[in-house]
């Protein structure tokens, strides 16, 4: 067993955290807030004399069995020995002298065992004083990486490392935190007011388990991270409290003040947001901007207007602008737009008129749409205008040549989003499918694939290699069991290399049957390629139990995303192993899209019907003491039996440019991956103009990582 943990060791690991009751057997779950204790006294199969040997072993992976252990137990002896590896003190137990005394703080892994161990004893004033240790404990006290000769990237070991004990940190918060003790809450808010290195730890936990009780009513409020737990904690006894801090002498919080009230819609700040926009501060003026545009008073529009033409507030005011109208905000943003040499500056000036509805902001947006430097920006920004004028500006840019190609895109996107049509921009699309010229023929293959109007199957026939995989990026838009055959017959006989990581876009919802060989999504999923995510759900999904070694490489990799694209493909696995293989995924994850992905397969496998302890336990740990919300719903209505589902949402068109490096030319042939906020990646290819346009994906934040082996260059998503 030397050099990993075994699947026992994972499962102790978990069982020794939170006990879930049985998935959908009527069973009432423990309090709302509340830890789930241990299990009961297992001395007599787990000795605590056996723990205490490994515990002393020089080798980690001894050690964490030790304490996994240990863990499992629910002996006073045990909580003890817990206090002791923790590096706390306790009247009665081990000496903190012991070579047992904080062995934890030496394995990032140890650290998360004794914080789940202890977070299921915390009625015991000893094990809250050992939490609260670990979650104030300086930031050196904690190694970071586990020695092993083996590593081939200790930076990445310390990395892991490091992430480990934040989660630890923010684990034992929130076990602190809903254990209700007031006590425990203090020390919280001590902790939460000191600006240690446990501070985020401690108001987030307490965001997420607010105290009944006003622990902040009385309490003077002088840093902005307690104004935001006032307000996280939703007790209007606070409001008086923050409404004091509006005069403070430091801007920081006069600011943090100002922008709380204003969250929280206490009319009462407006005549003091409107004093303020005149405070010497800048920070204290775009807080006074900010909560007069969240009350919606009539003069949000100047005071954003003014935050914009100000050098000092220039970006808040740009981020302010998309959520008022006025002609002045559009003016003020065009100014910026044309003046500013920050090229992030410019892009948000033109975000910011492409929310306006005003046709001096789509004329704004026309004329810069003819500058090469801004025209991307520009025409996208049109495509998503909110106002009637921004059709017609397409129709106008779709006459220039020069603009011709970006008029037809902008068209598609708006006609994707929106469902505005002009007689004229889609005779341009059919235009351009049949073009002789391919890479306008791709433009045009894309859109009509996209809006249903062209078959996939005859675009992914065409002799030009750019066309094809524009075809393949259609799709995406109008996804259906006959796209993703179409695609998957395409891959199988596919020649070109970029063409072909577009293609594996057949392989989303992990169905790649016999026409992609196992030996091949084994192959892509190690390259690194835009494919190599779906080709690591693929093969995770398909894998027999013979294929185990494949899919715990995949699981273990430095690769966050190849990781939760693994976890995916296991959802919906039948391996016998593949709920214990997710469990101990979870245990030391420290990623949370990927802790996501992996709760997320879980509660798949629980809606099927499968009831292991591995799986309880590990949505126990998650549902509790997980610092992610989203982890901790989907786990807790797993544990509830509620049925699994992904929510629908509004398909948007990612709008991707390619900027080549200060003094080189723009690369052909370049693929990347688009990784979505529901963490989807998304092969794509960019077409010859540095463009690309993705449909049918996820709205919100997204990232573009491009291929490990393409030569310098940025690229952007606006």
């Amino acid at each position: 067993m030397k050099g990993r943990v075994g699947a026992f060791a994972a499962l102790l690991l978990l069982a020794g955290s939170a006990r879930a009751q049985p998935l959908r057997r009527g069973v009432t779950r423990p309090a709302a807030g509340r830890v789930a204790p241990p299990p009961p006294d297992l001395r007599g199969r787990f000795g605590l004399d056996v723990a205490a040997r490994l515990l002393r072993s020089t080798d980690p992976d001894d050690r964490l069995r030790g304490l996994q252990r240990v863990a499992a137990t629910r002996t006073p002896e045990a909580l003890a020995l817990l206090e002791t590896a923790s590096g706390a003190t306790s009247p009665g137990g081990f000496d903190p002298r012991s070579p047992l005394a904080g062995v934890a703080r030496n394995d990032p892994r140890a650290l998360l065992v004794i914080v789940r161990a202890l977070a299921g004893w915390t009625d015991q004033e000893t094990a809250r004083a050992a939490l609260a240790g670990i979650l104030s404990a300086p930031t050196p006290a904690f190694a970071t990486r586990v020695a092993s000769p083996s590593s081939r990237d200790p930076a990445a070991d310390e990395e892991e490392g490091a992430a480990r004990v934040l989660l630890a940190r923010r684990e034992a918060a929130i076990a602190l935190a809903a254990s209700g003790d007031p006590l425990a809450l203090e020390a919280l808010v001590a902790i939460g007011r000191s600006g240690g290195p446990g501070q985020a730890a401690a108001l987030d936990a307490l965001a997420v388990h607010p105290p009944s009780a006003p622990l902040l009513g009385g309490v003077r409020l002088t840093t902005p991270a307690t104004v935001a737990l006032a307000v996280a904690v939703g007790d209007l006894r606070s409001i008086d409290v923050i409404a004091g801090e509006v005069r403070a002498s430091d801007g920081a919080v006069r600011s943090a003040a100002i922008a709380a009230l204003g969250e929280v819609g206490d009319a009462s700040v407006v005549g003091v947001a409107r004093a303020a926009l005149h405070d010497h501060d800048a920070r204290v003026r775009v807080a006074a901007a900010e909560a007069l545009v969240r009350l919606g008073t009539a003069d949000a529009a100047p005071a954003v207007e003014a935050l914009v033409a100000d050098d000092a507030t220039t970006r808040e005011g740009l981020r302010l602008a998309a959520q008022v109208q006025g002609e002045g905000v559009a003016k003020a943003c065009a100014a910026r737009a044309a003046a500013s040499a920050d090229p992030a500056m410019r892009a948000a000036a033109i975000a910011a008129l492409g929310r306006q509805t005003s046709p001096a902001a789509i004329g704004a947006l026309t004329a810069l749409a003819r500058d090469p430097a801004m025209q991307g920006d520009a025409t996208a920004a049109i495509a998503r205008s909110p106002s009637a004028a921004a059709t017609p500006a397409l129709e106008a840019l779709a006459l220039a040549p020069a603009t011709r190609r970006l008029a037809a895109r902008a068209y598609f996107v708006r006609r994707y989003t929106r469902g505005e049509r002009r007689a004229s921009l889609d005779g341009l699309l059919e235009a351009m499918a049949v073009s002789h010229d391919a890479p306008a023929r791709a433009i045009g293959i894309e859109a009509l694939v996209a809006l249903g109007e062209r078959p996939l199957a005859g675009a992914l026939g065409d002799a030009d290699a750019r066309v094809r995989r524009a075809a393949a990026m259609g799709a995406m838009g109008r996804w259906s069991a006959r796209s993703r055959d179409a695609l998957l017959e395409g891959l199988a006989v596919e020649k070109d290399p970029a063409t072909r990581e577009v293609l594996a876009f057949g392989l989303v919802d992990g169905g790649a049957d016999a026409r992609v060989p196992t030996q091949g999504l084994a192959e892509w999923a190690a390259a690194g390629g835009a494919d190599a995510p779906l080709a690591a759900l693929a093969l995770a999904r398909r894998a027999a139990d013979e294929d185990a070694p494949a899919v715990d490489a995949l699981l273990a990799s430095r690769d966050p995303v190849i990781r939760e694209h693994a976890a995916r493909g296991l959802a919906r696995s039948r391996a016998r192993d593949a709920v214990g293989r997710l469990a101990r995924a979870y245990a030391w994850e420290a990623d949370a899209g990927v802790r996501r992905a992996v709760v997320e397969a879980l509660a798949a496998h629980a809606a099927d019907g499968e009831d292991a302890p591995a799986l309880r336990d590990a949505l126990a740990v998650a549902s509790r003491l997980d610092p992610d919300a989203v982890v901790r719903w989907t786990a807790g209505r797993a544990l509830d039996g509620a049925p699994f589902s992904r929510t629908e949402v509004v398909r948007e068109v990612a709008w991707v440019r390619l900027l080549p490096a200060a003094g080189a030319g723009l690369p052909h042939d370049v693929t990347a991956a688009l990784l979505l906020p529901d963490g989807a990646a998304v092969p794509f290819a960019f077409d010859d103009d540095g463009y690309a346009l993705v449909p049918g994906v996820q709205p919100g934040q997204a990232r573009v990582r491009l291929a490990p082996r393409l030569p310098s260059y940025e690229a952007s998503a606006p």
